[in-house]
């Protein structure tokens, strides 16, 4: 992967820090609350021999700031998906397929949402969804209720194990990668209500058009994999798979079953736009 570039795009007033490599269609990756861009370090290499892949760092987490836009509960995911159409912009890309695992999934949604036409197709692993009503606690929330009584470093411990992480700490790789990725967040939205739910978009799932693929794992809670099937059954034409070996990380903890998944979605996704294009 000899091509692969990195820095930092400015963006009202934060920095952000981007990796890209490949060449053809763009193919954007959204990584998950509490990670950073190494989320994608066994996707990255794989999807660059395929495509023009971009990975970045959601603002406020990893080495992007957070100093501009508001990042609490009622902003987070507004702002986030603001920062994906400026950074595209930025890059020169004006339509691309998203991949996004949990909160990357929804910021890749709510994209698809506020912008249809930059949407080609969405991957969406893991994702919570806004307005979704939870009857177990939802798992960010219980960590921040753990960094709020008993401080960052403990939150850190529980949520490294927390059982939604139970079938990434189980395979060497994936158990590396998840406590790096633990161990560099610095707990901010935990403390600042940036974990808190957000507004709903559940009624709009109707509105979607991109091609959509729902990704889930057996070994995930109950209520990921409820929004799993309320995303499957909302979405018009969405395809949704389970893995069985996988938890909430499938891009982790099974990699070359979800590469493999993922490439097929693309390829049917490439498919069907070349028969639309023009001769």
């Amino acid at each position: 992967m000899n091509d692969a570039r990195e820095g930092y795009i400015e963006l009202d007033g934060d920095a952000f820090w981007y990796e890209e490599a490949g060449a053809g269609p763009a193919l954007v990756l959204l990584h998950g609350f509490s990670f950073d861009a190494a989320c994608w370090d066994l996707q990255f290499p794989h999807w660059a021999a395929q495509r023009r892949v971009i990975r970045y760092e959601l603002r406020g987490f990893g080495r992007s700031t957070r100093r501009a836009r508001e990042t609490g509960a009622a902003s987070a995911l507004p702002a986030h998906v603001q920062d994906l159409f400026e950074l595209c912009a930025a890059l020169g890309v004006a339509r691309a397929d998203l991949v996004g695992v949990s909160l990357g999934a929804n910021v890749a949604l709510a994209a698809a949402l506020a912008r249809p036409e930059f949407v080609r197709s969405l991957s969406l692993v893991s994702p919570g969804l806004p307005g979704h009503r939870w009857t177990t606690p939802r798992p960010p929330d219980e960590a921040a209720a753990h960094a709020r009584a008993r401080g960052v470093a403990a939150a850190k411990r529980y949520w490294f194990g927390h059982p939604i992480f139970e079938a990434a700490r189980a395979r060497p790789v994936a158990r590396a990668l998840l406590a790096e990725m633990i161990e560099r967040y610095d707990g901010w939205q935990w403390t600042h209500d940036g974990a808190a739910p957000l507004p709903p978009i559940e009624a709009r799932l109707g509105e979607v058009r991109a091609p959509a693929l729902i990704v889930g794992g057996a070994r995930d809670c109950d209520g990921y994999r409820e929004i799993a099937a309320a995303l499957g059954d909302g979405i018009s034409g969405a395809e949704r798979v389970t893995i069985e070996a996988a938890g909430h990380v499938p891009n982790l903890e099974v990699p070359d079953t979800f590469n493999e998944l993922i490439d097929a979605f693309l390829a049917r996704v490439d498919a069907a736009a070349a028969s639309t294009a023009p001769p």
